[in-house]
């Protein structure tokens, strides 16, 4: 019976031993979340007492200042500034301040951060060329690039058929701001009897250009370029440029290449047809040699016409045609 005592009280000791064990372990965890709340209570007060300790400024405003500027102006409020993105912008300067949040004028605590969209200028685009294009395809593509067709007037061509565009302001592959406008000259045709207009004599021969004048009476003025890249004896450059309006009497200008023929210096007849089609192609001709690369011919052409030069070249040399910027043809002489 004393035995059984005994036990029952052994147990009931070994119960309260773990009861008591597991008060001390609440005890101390109710211990440590008061010491986390005050320290978090402690911290977001000590936070808040910095923060309404700091001094309330008024934001600048840094709309069209540029970036060393706005720092300037930031730096005097005690405020930090923080780009939040890069736009186009017709009327404020390249690396200038579009726009900010908070706005000018807010009224903030120093530190705060200034945000800025910062202008990358005016978003510029390349002009199409419409020369030789119809005029309602000339239209389109101007409005593709993103720009405005200005006014379309009219002039006689001896190079461009009757609807067709003679020439554009800006000229072509010219470098604007988007929504520029262009002004198209649409060709009525050939002219009369009564107006006289410039042929192109460029890499012709001056006894060309010379029984045309003669013909107009026109005053051919004429000008040698010694190092000039065309055959010698042809025309290089010409003024005015083919399609202007002259009258009896005025001056015509040419320049007649004079460079010097060195003792093994040959000549190339290049000769190449313009596949047929609606558009005018824009035609560059190279002459690549120990020298390096020389620009022959950069000019308009309609589809179907041909191509005719005598190129003068020494040694080993390569001559390249573009047709709008690609390469058609390649052709090494020696």
């Amino acid at each position: 019976m004393n035995q059984q005592n005994e036990e029952n009280f052994d147990d009931l000791f070994t119960a309260k031993r773990k009861k008591s064990g597991w008060g001390k372990w609440i005890a101390l965890l109710l211990v440590l979340i008061f010491f986390i709340a005050l320290t978090a209570v402690s911290i977001d007060w000590v936070i808040g007492a910095l923060v309404h300790t700091r001094k309330e400024v008024t934001v600048p405003d840094l709309t069209k200042k540029n970036v060393s500027e706005a720092l300037g102006l930031l730096a005097m409020k005690n405020l930090a500034l923080k780009q939040a993105g890069v736009e186009a912008a017709q009327n404020v300067p390249s690396g200038s301040v579009l726009r900010q949040i908070p706005s000018a004028g807010s009224t903030v605590r120093e530190g705060r951060v200034i945000r800025v969209w910062i202008s990358e200028g005016n978003e510029m685009v390349f002009v199409p060329n419409t020369v030789g294009s119809d005029l309602r395809s000339a239209q389109l593509a101007i409005r593709q690039a993103g720009l405005l067709v200005d006014q379309v007037e009219n002039a006689y061509s001896v190079t461009y058929d009757k609807g067709l565009i003679v020439s554009q302001t800006p000229k072509a592959d010219s470098l604007v701001q988007k929504g520029e406008k262009v002004s198209l000259v649409l060709s009525n045709g050939q002219p009369p009897s009564s107006v006289v207009l410039v042929p192109n004599f460029k890499s012709k021969k001056l006894a060309e250009a010379t029984l045309w004048a003669s013909s107009q009476n026109i005053n051919l003025v004429i000008k040698e370029d010694p190092v000039s890249v065309f055959r010698n004896g042809t025309i290089a450059a010409q003024r005015p440029e083919a399609d202007s309006q002259i009258s009896p009497g005025a001056n015509f200008e040419v320049t007649v290449s004079r460079r010097p023929i060195s003792d093994d210096e040959k000549t190339y007849h290049l000769h190449y047809e313009l596949p047929q089609g609606k558009n005018m192609n824009r035609m560059r001709v190279t002459l690549e040699d120990a020298t390096g690369e020389t620009e022959i011919l950069n000019e308009e052409k309609q589809p179907g016409s041909k191509i005719d030069l005598e190129i003068p070249y020494s040694g080993h040399a390569t001559i390249r045609i573009f047709t709008d910027g690609v390469l058609v043809r390649e052709r090494e002489v020696q």
